[in-house]
């Protein structure tokens, strides 16, 4: 509902793999030589940015995003 087609808060789209590697406002979200250090995978164990805002994911759904974007 914040990255898709109808809205991209911070001009970012994550609803495809072209738009997480163009990115947004900040830059790409995934570091494919660094995935460790993508945007989208700090931003979701909240170390520089908080996303998705009020809440921190589960431990094990952090885990499968950066499985993924690795």
């Amino acid at each position: 509902s914040c990255h898709g087609p109808k809205v991209q808060q911070g001009g970012l789209r994550l609803d495809s793999r072209a738009a997480i590697l163009e990115g947004g406002a900040n830059g790409p979200s995934a570091d494919l030589k660094a995935p460790e250090k993508s945007l989208l995978v700090t931003a979701v164990k909240h170390i520089d940015r908080v996303m998705p805002p009020g809440r921190k994911l589960p431990d094990r759904q952090i885990a499968a995003l950066e499985k993924w974007v690795k």
